[in-house]
């Protein structure tokens, strides 16, 4: 690999989803991954002989100098954000965080404050805003073509079998909480982007109703907007047989129904139901829109489409949810 390349990119964290990352930016011209950190120096190199990626260790700092990199992916567990990122701001490195930014809002601010004091960009893989019928969807929105806007419900019902919660999944002090900060935390930076913020969270609850975890496997919230709407928010790894997720817009002059994939229904005065984009790949290309997102904003000079303020306030939402919320209710012996 020519790690001589204007693009050197290391990699924090070499989980499951760090596959999707090399993938992603394998494909844009002039970029490298020439770097892999993890918390056992065996377990990083083994990956990095595996992928191809020249260098190895456990030490952000370290691995970046030998490496000559310029930039950072941070995938590692959600409470290992905050170290990763600020590891690598330190070093000069920009930094594109898997979501969300942290756990903690008190630590986000940190670690945009860190990325800002030493001049480095700060993203976040908050990518279905690539989505081309999100982007319809919002500009609808805001150009007030749906009307006033009444409701936005939000529906998560996926489900985990136990064994994924035998690891950092669904505890306190590394996942954050449950399905809320982990499946639904994409869904939820949707609406909170596509409604512009939130009013009040009216009422929330967490449950246990399956797993025997730290935290919730099922739970919902009602929330006013800042649009004005009403909807509920309700998120659960509980519903076995289940994988769907549903945002529904409802506003004076029609409702619209999507889901990460593609506009489900359109009935709005006025307008036809767009087409749907041709070839779509899904998640694999909308974590390529992610990273050519990424590069160009270096080589650009501007901010990351996502970036860290904007992330951070959908920790923020959540952990409103949360405190609202109280401690999960068990429904089983």
């Amino acid at each position: 690999m020519d790690i001589r390349k204007k693009h050197r990119v290391i990699l924090i964290g070499h989980g499951g989803i760090s596959l999707s990352y090399l993938r992603a930016f394998s494909s844009i011209e002039g970029v490298a991954i020439v770097g892999v950190v993890g918390r056992d120096s065996e377990n990083a190199r083994r990956y990095a002989t595996k992928h191809g990626i020249p260098f190895s260790g456990i030490n952000v700092g370290e691995v970046a100098q030998h490496s000559s990199a310029t930039a950072a992916i941070i995938c590692s567990p959600n409470a290992a954000h905050f170290e990763g990122v600020i590891a690598a701001s330190r070093a000069g490195l920009h930094c594109l965080c898997e979501k969300p930014l942290d756990i903690a809002p008190s630590k986000q601010l940190l670690m945009i404050e860190s990325c800002r004091a030493h001049d480095v960009k700060l993203a976040v893989s908050y990518m279905y805003r690539f989505s081309n019928h999100m982007k319809y969807i919002k500009g609808i929105l805001d150009s007030g073509e749906l009307g006033r806007i009444t409701a936005i419900d939000v529906s998560l019902k996926h489900f985990r079998e136990k064994e994924y919660y035998s690891s950092w999944h669904g505890t306190k002090e590394l996942d954050g909480g449950g399905p809320f900060i982990q499946q639904a935390s994409h869904i939820i930076d949707l609406v909170l982007w596509l409604s512009g913020g939130f009013r009040e969270i009216i009422s929330a609850k967490r449950f246990q109703i399956y797993h025997d975890i730290e935290t919730e496997d099922h739970g919902y919230a009602v929330i006013h907007y800042n649009n004005g709407a009403i909807g509920m928010i309700q998120a659960s790894t509980a519903c076995k047989g289940l994988n769907q997720e549903t945002i529904e817009i409802s506003g004076t002059e029609g409702s619209i129904t999507t889901n990460f994939l593609e506009i489900k229904s359109f009935h709005v005065t006025g307008l036809q139901k767009p087409k749907c984009e041709e070839g779509f790949r899904g998640n694999e290309q909308l974590f390529e829109r992610l990273a050519v997102d990424f590069i160009q904003s270096i080589d650009e000079n501007r901010l990351p489409f996502i970036n860290g303020e904007s992330a951070a306030r959908t920790t923020e939402f959540i952990c409103a949810i949360y405190d609202v919320a109280g401690e999960p209710i068990r429904t089983y012996p």
